[in-house]
């Protein structure tokens, strides 16, 4: 992975940014567990980016913006790093593209998503840290098998030639893809083309906008515009965000420990609201 193997990731800095402070060790309770701090510490933010600035996606420079500066990410920054983490842990980590599935009914035109294949414990383990929109709370065993994560249920299955992650959209309802991923893994430097797609691409679906979300225990919180989603417990409410007021506070619960991040978030909805016809750089 980008890093390079002279630079030591500092596992106890690491660990007090996520709140975790049980056991370390290659098993799947402590990939659950690991996973879930990560997600509830770590909102997923693209403010830099907003701003027109690269991020870096060296591991060094994304341990200092998520760990040492306490700022959220995206999957570009988050997941190889958190992949990172995982292999010094003993765990064996794949680092694979994947493809979302949007609301339309179609494929997104690229593969500039991340995730992580785990494997623990005899089974392989899909494990997704940086997502915008609703996706899985916690591992997922790729068994084929359903499983059932906060009131949403999930399963690996064949997605138009390609293993996926699918999520079920009610109780007896529809399997609607998530997204699909390519196990084969990838290299350092092999997901550098995201960040130039998304920091240029006039069809970039993540510029102009303050996108934001953070996990929270029986779901996500998502601010998309001006809409603000409250998924939990298998189901989502849509609150029409009116103002700047009402968009403050909205953050300021996506951004709940990170109030450094609360006046910048609100500042970009302001200025992004009054320029749509601009799309501003992003980051997928």
């Amino acid at each position: 992975m980008t890093g390079g193997t002279e630079w030591r990731l500092p596992a106890a800095e690491y660990l007090r940014r996520i709140g975790h402070t049980g056991p370390v060790e290659p098993g799947v309770d402590c990939l659950r567990a690991l996973t879930g701090a990560h997600l509830r510490s770590v909102p997923y933010e693209m403010l830099d980016a907003l701003d027109g600035r690269r991020p870096a996606l060296d591991h060094p420079g994304v341990f200092d913006k998520v760990v040492r500066r306490r700022a959220g990410s995206t999957c570009l920054e988050a997941t190889p790093l958190f992949g990172r983490f995982l292999r010094d842990a003993g765990f064996r980590v794949d680092l694979v593209s994947a493809q979302a599935w949007r609301v339309n009914g179609q494929w997104a035109p690229r593969w500039d998503h991340l995730l992580l294949l785990v494997e623990a414990e005899g089974a392989r383990w899909v494990v997704d840290v940086s997502f915008l929109m609703l996706t899985l709370l916690e591992p997922l065993r790729a068994d084929g098998r359903e499983h059932t994560q906060s009131g949403w249920t999930y399963k690996v299955a064949e997605a138009d030639g390609h293993p996926a992650v699918l999520r079920r959209t009610g109780p007896g309802g529809d399997w609607v893809p998530v997204y699909r991923f390519d196990e084969r893994p990838l290299g350092p430097g092999a997901y550098d083309w995201i960040v130039d797609y998304h920091m240029a691409a006039d069809d970039s679906p993540l510029t102009g906008s303050l996108l934001c979300s953070r996990v929270v225990p029986d779901g996500k919180l998502i601010l998309m515009r001006d809409n603000f989603v409250r998924a939990e417990n298998g189901h989502e409410q849509i609150e029409f965000l009116a103002n700047a007021a009402e968009a403050e506070k909205a953050i300021s619960e996506i951004f709940q420990d990170h109030g450094h991040l609360v006046e910048k978030a609100v500042d970009t909805w302001e200025r992004t609201r009054r320029s749509r016809r601009a799309p501003l750089p992003g980051i997928g």
